[in-house]
């Protein structure tokens, strides 16, 4: 405490400001300026230079220092350096006249400093140095501040009794803002200019506090403009379709209130949360407008016959301002007049002393926002633009609110209510520096997520442990082989009469100097570890035999024959020079296996399917795509608990790709575990903020737990992104467009093509085989498979909305319920259904087995696009599940009578050759079969081409194309069974009885087939080994 009689220092935080030199300077006259330098700050000089000379010289050394007080702790003059800048005038004395008492002086120039930076613990270094003795906040309260920047920049769509006045009026609008705990500040916007629509408005944006500022541009702050957005990605109340003509119509062709001003407002430790708690209470923030007459009375004097009209409010939801990470909040706000009790009603759950509190505040803050809005009024700015010559003292007045009399109220209202019937409003816009509530961190998501599903380390490239035993039983094999030929060297060597010596005398004298040394059981020794470990890794016994029979069995009848036989393979591959030609392995790649899949998953065959994706699997257990797939598949098949353990391994494998994590998302959406959700729907928008899908969902999954506000917020976000990217697919489409000689040249190869594919001949199937790696190649490049692993590869077409994006990529991964949810934002949002919309909820009822609701949907879809390729395809679908086999024919062949081809022809290929066949059709069967192969060789397409050959006699060519499926998957016991058939026909006995063998192996079930096959071998004579 300060001792009696100690002056206490009201100001203790000082800020330094040194004037280095002036440049550029001369006198226009002979002898030198004099002049001086004044330092006012808050429409107060707070200090003032001493005079000096400045001569002919281009620069001139002043170093003087002011200095400015302030109380750092006090919010309001915190406050205040946001929106009140320090002017610096050069000012020229002039000698006093025997008249005149006090000293005449010119002003010259006018410099204004910003001091906002010093809050920011920055100090601005220019020719001014700003310095402050000690930091305004602490270092260590700097995390905890933040600050806000306020734009109001105008009134739009005025009641016309403001056009064409001639009196002169002040435009004014407030609204409060809590600063600190118990601190709250009314933030002011005055001089607000009327303006005709052919008047040019200047964006820059200026200063709430303008008073004493002399130079034209010296009113507005350096660098910082009012920008234009997107109505669509505003968060006000005028945003719709229909507001978007309205509001053009009104910024353009009628009257404005012009404000264009930014005030700063600046919050201390915990201000955010004051400012967080304070929005949860009171949802809406009020903007309060009004108009009062011009001041005419000097300044410093009162002026009786200032008023206030049109006193109206504007409603502004703060909520989005609490979205995890936002910091901007813009938008166009109706204006209402003026209700006490509706501004009442705008305050939710409080008590009875915040109720008092407010309705005090709701009195008291027009009022307080008049006063300061006298004394900021800028005459010069309404009336006149600003000269630099000279600067002249502006006259400012308090305008004060009358009281209404008695019948005033009534006037009052009907004024204001012009705002409604005109339908004005205001755009506002707040930032902060720091989100009020923090977006969780990436790695702090991910961290739950590791908890939850612990990362999996790569799977170690896992060597056959059963070759790996045979290839060490090889190699000791070669040792002892070279140890065994150095003893017969050295024996045969020593003896001269080995050369007459017979080979059988040799063998024996070896065997006896072996076993004489102890050499033989030194080398079965060497050889005991190799066999013991082929003993258990290949032969799979690691516990003891129960009889001896059992060891007599497997030592003689297996183990010795097969070391044996590996024991010549080694010598033969180590003593001879020449190597054999290895077998090539029949080993499908990945891209093969995943067409096999899908191809049974539309067949109906869900073990063959499944077997498939387990053979992906086991090739490699970290491929993330066959685990996606395998999801997928149980999806399909309504496996929730397997779909859930293959996403977990999907997440566990990669815990970054936002496919896995999004389905996992939605998937526990589905199963009703809310928070799972949310942390990977939040995860997933994290690590990709562009992903229009993930956000899409977000949104749609915010909704569905009733967060009403955060869900129109994320949606809101997703229609930004997609609309900036389909800009930029629009551009890079129209520099990728083909010239009209490639499209001839492309339609050219085209014809070709097609051409080629109604070929009948089998030259393909012959030559496949030694091209083999090219079909390869080829179909890993042509599979319709579900296309991208990554929300990323999502089809892209311009048309799309982010809810049709959302509802296709659910549905290639089986999701219907959730896909439907989407269709129906779509639907809501767009206000109706379309092509697209139907097409897609006809996939869901299919995905569903709900046929007839599906049938109804491509028809309403054909009604719209009566030539879609893709709607035509899916009619013909649904026919073919009913059984309706004519119908889904005419379908199919519809669908390939156009030059659009559907996504997923290869199925159609299929099923309309099975049809064909069916029918006895069996060239075209052949015909539509060969399409398939050359779009995409499967067993089944070559299956289709041999049974269609067959049934035309042509058995070398059904025999080929047999032979290429067969290739392809030798356990389909169908393509046995037409090998046994050919076999028969052609008189092969032991080719037709080995086929036949194998069929029923494969469990060839009884009917029409097995039938014709009994028939036939009766009639051969041969054939079944049981005849």
């Amino acid at each position: 405490m300060a001792q009696r009689g100690e002056k206490v220092d009201k100001h203790p935080n000082k800020i330094n400001i040194n004037v280095l030199k002036i440049q550029n300077l001369k006198s226009p006259k002979a002898e030198p300026l004099n002049v001086f330098l004044r330092f006012e700050y808050n429409d107060n000089q707070f200090s003032e230079s001493p005079k000096f000379d400045i001569g002919d010289v281009t620069q001139r050394q002043i170093d003087f220092v002011a200095i400015l007080g302030l109380n750092a702790t006090d919010p309001s003059q915190i406050d205040d350096l946001g929106q009140k800048p320090v002017l610096i005038t050069l000012l020229e004395a002039v000698p006093k006249d025997k008249k005149q008492k006090e000293d005449k002086s010119t002003a010259i120039g006018q410099a204004i400093l910003d001091l906002w930076s010093l809050l920011k613990g920055i100090t601005p270094s220019l020719v001014v140095n700003v310095t402050v003795d000690q930091p305004l906040v602490p270092s260590k309260d700097e995390a905890q501040t933040n600050s806000a920047l306020i734009t109001i920049e105008g009134l739009y769509s005025p009641p016309d009794a403001w056009v064409g006045t001639g009196a002169n009026f002040v435009y004014t609008a407030t609204l409060p803002m809590p600063l600190a705990d118990e601190k709250e500040t009314n933030v002011v916007f005055t001089n607000g200019n009327l303006k005709n629509p052919n008047d040019i408005t200047n964006k820059q944006k200026r200063w709430p506090d303008a008073r004493g500022i002399a130079t034209a541009n010296g009113i507005y702050i350096p660098g910082r403009t009012v920008g234009e957005e997107q109505i669509e990605d505003e968060q006000g109340e005028l945003r719709s379709k229909d507001d978007k003509e309205f509001r053009t119509n009104a910024e353009k062709m009628k009257p404005q209130v012009v404000w264009n001003m930014e005030r700063r407002c600046f919050f201390l430790p915990n201000g955010s949360q004051v400012l967080r708690d304070r929005i949860t209470k009171f949802p809406y923030l009020p903007i309060e407008v009004a108009r009062t007459t011009a001041p005419t009375a000097g300044k410093g004097k009162k002026d009786e016959e200032a008023g206030m009209s049109y006193h109206g409010v504007a409603y502004v939801e703060t909520v989005p301002l609490l979205y995890p990470g936002t910091t901007r909040l813009r938008g166009a706000f109706k204006i209402v007049p003026y209700n006490e009790s509706e501004y009442k009603a705008k305050v939710r759950k409080l008590t009875a002393n915040a109720m008092y509190a407010i309705t005090k505040r709701s009195n008291n803050l027009i009022d307080d926002a008049m006063r300061i809005a006298g004394s900021l009024y800028d005459r010069a700015w309404a009336q006149t633009p600003k000269k630099d010559a000279k600067i002249s003292d502006k006259p400012s007045m308090t305008a004060v609110k009358k009281k209404p009399e008695a019948g005033d109220e009534n006037v009052a209202t009907t004024e204001a209510q012009q705002y409604v019937e005109h339908n004005s409003y205001i755009i506002v816009e707040i930032a902060f520096e720091k989100p009020i509530i923090e977006k969780r961190k990436l790695y702090e998501l991910t961290r739950k997520i590791a908890e939850l599903i612990p990362p999996r380390p790569n799977y170690p490239v896992k060597v056959n442990s059963a070759q790996k035993a045979v290839e060490d039983y090889h190699s000791q094999i070669k040792n002892v082989a070279g140890l065994v030929l150095e003893e017969y060297r050295k024996l045969c060597g020593e003896d001269s009469t080995s050369d007459v010596m017979p080979n059988d005398q040799k063998r024996r004298k070896l065997l006896y100097e072996l076993n004489s040394t102890g050499k033989y059981f030194a080398f079965k020794e060497q050889l005991k570890h190799s066999v013991v470990k082929i003993v258990r890794e290949k032969f799979l016994k690691t516990s003891k035999f129960d009889n001896q029979d059992e060891l007599q069995v497997c030592m003689q009848n297996q183990l010795y024959v097969f070391l044996l036989d590996e024991m010549h393979n080694s010598l033969n591959s180590t003593l001879n020079i020449e190597e054999s030609e290895p077998i090539p392995t029949l080993k499908h790649d990945d891209a093969q296996l995943r067409i096999f899949a899908l191809e049974a998953e539309s067949n109906g065959d869900f073990l063959s399917a499944a077997q498939y994706y387990q053979e992906r699997i086991a090739q490699d257990r970290a491929n993330l795509n066959a685990w996606l797939d395998y999801a997928a598949f149980h999806l399909l098949v309504n496996d929730i608990t397997k779909a859930e353990e293959c996403l977990k391994e999907c997440i566990a494998i990669d815990q970054t790709n936002s496919t896995a994590t999004i389905l996992y998302a939605v998937l526990n959406a589905i199963l009703e575990r809310n928070d799972i959700a949310e942390l990977f729907f939040e995860t997933a928008i994290s690590e990709d903020s562009e992903n229009v899908v993930a956000c899409a969902l977000y949104g749609i999954f915010q909704k569905h737990i009733g967060n009403e506000t955060n869900s129109q917020i994320t949606l809101s976000k997703a229609e930004k992104t997609h609309r900036l990217s389909q800009m930029a697919e629009d551009h890079a489409n129209q520099q990728a467009t083909p010239t009209d000689e490639k499209k001839e040249e492309e339609e050219k190869e085209d014809k070709e093509e097609s051409l080629k594919s109604s070929e009948s001949q089998l030259n393909v199937a012959s030559k496949s085989r030694l091209s083999r790696k090219k079909v390869k190649s080829a179909t890993n490049e042509q599979v319709p498979t579900r296309k991208s692993q990554d929300t990323t590869d999502v089809e892209k077409t311009t048309k799309k909305s982010i809810f049709i994006k959302a509802a296709e990529f659910l549905l290639k991964y089986n999701m219907a319920t959730w896909a439907e949810k989407s269709l129906a934002y779509e639907i809501v949002t767009n206000g109706g259904k379309d092509q697209q919309v139907e097409i897609a909820l006809t996939r869901s009822k299919i995905l569903q087995q709900d046929l007839t609701a599906a049938e109804t949907h491509i028809t309403q879809a054909l009604s719209l696009d009566y030539e879609n390729s893709e709607a035509w395809n899916l009619w013909g679908h649904i026919k073919y599940l009913q059984l309706d086999f004519p119908g889904a024919k005419g379908r199919y062949q519809r669908t390939l009578a156009f030059s659009e081809k559907p996504s997923d022809i290869h199925i159609l290929y299929v099923r309309l050759g099975s049809i064909l066949l069916a029918e006895e059709s069996y060239a075209e069967a052949k015909d539509i079969f060969l399409r398939a192969c050359r779009h995409q060789p499967t067993c089944t397409t070559w299956l289709g081409v041999g049974v269609a050959c067959y049934r035309m006699n042509q058995y070398d060519d059904a025999e080929e194309a047999l032979t290429e499926a067969n290739f392809l998957n030798n356990r389909n016991a169908e393509v046995w069974a037409y090998l046994t058939l050919i076999c028969l026909q052609t008189k092969r006995t032991i080719e037709a009885e080995n086929a036949f063998k194998y069929a029923i192996k494969l469990d060839l079930p009884p009917g029409p087939l097995m039938d014709e096959i009994t028939a036939v071998q009766r009639e051969m004579g041969f054939g079944n080994p049981s005849f």
